[in-house]
């Protein structure tokens, strides 16, 4: 009989092959034996690990937020200005804080977590898709995108108010994938529209390269370039950020999900659309 693990009541581990070693969705090592699943590092999980780190460096990054506040008094982790040096600092913070969450596999999302506590934060969804459109332009190097251009169509007054920092993290995903797959000096539109019962569904629309398995875009691992930096998780992370949020939402119908569409213009060129539906508005 298969061991159970406290962690979670999903299981995944007893559906892998057997003399398996990998980490489930929960960031747990384990190996499956074929007769039972043994856990790793049990004392220490990836989760428990990732959970310190971010723990420790937010000292570090908060200090680099309060010493940039002093050379310019007027900086904010809401709104980053990419001619103000000062700014860009704070900026790069919320980059490696991105990256520290994307380490724990969104374990903090989790429904267990803290995060569970805050879910009917209201917050302006303009400034959020503002700052990380800034934000992920400040990462320069030879395999992202360059001079892409933001048709916003987002109305200023139009707010989340239901588990938006899940909703942001999903968010901060798409526009980053619009910066590092679109075609250079191209266009990106993202465009809210809203259903009769008032939830609020979102569109990214960028032009880049064709996706050969656009059907397995939202896998583990999936990747469009042999040279992309990163571990190619992104999607498939977003899609647990959507079950973690449609579990706290306890929602029968109207659940939130994030749906593909790659429409192939040319052999060099196609538009990928990504919808996010039934976010509370």
């Amino acid at each position: 009989m298969l061991d159970i693990c406290l962690r979670c009541s999903d299981r995944e581990c007893e559906s892998t092959k057997i003399d398996t070693f990998d980490f489930c969705r929960h960031g747990v090592a384990f190996y499956n034996t074929g007769s039972s699943i043994k856990k790793k590092e049990e004392s220490i999980t990836l989760r428990h690990i990732s959970h310190n780190l971010r723990h420790e460096l937010n000292k570090v990054l908060q200090t680099i937020i309060s010493e940039a506040s002093k050379i310019d008094g007027s900086v904010s982790a809401k709104r980053i200005d990419p001619e103000n040096p000062a700014s860009k600092i704070v900026g790069a913070t919320i980059i490696i804080d991105q990256f520290i969450e994307m380490i724990s596999g969104v374990n903090e999302f989790h429904p267990s977590s803290q995060y569970s506590k805050n879910l009917d934060k209201k917050v302006l969804l303009r400034p959020i898709l503002e700052k990380y459109l800034t934000v992920y332009s400040l990462i320069l190097n030879t395999r992202r995108s360059k001079d892409i251009s933001f048709d916003l169509r987002v109305s200023s007054k139009t707010h989340l108010t239901f588990s938006s920092n899940i909703a942001e993290y999903i968010i901060s995903i798409l526009i980053d994938n619009i910066w590092k797959y679109s075609v250079d000096n191209s266009v990106a539109t993202i465009e809210e529209s809203f259903s009769d019962e008032g939830d609020l569904t979102l569109s990214f629309k960028n032009l880049s390269l064709p996706i050969d398995s656009p059907s397995s875009i939202f896998e583990k691992g999936f990747q469009t370039k042999k040279e992309s930096e990163g571990f190619g998780y992104g999607l498939y992370w977003a899609n647990i950020l959507v079950e973690h949020y449609n579990t706290l939402s306890k929602r029968s119908s109207e659940i939130l999900s994030i749906e593909h569409e790659q429409k192939v213009i040319n052999e060099s060129l196609a538009e990928q659309v990504f919808v996010i539906r039934n976010l509370r508005a």
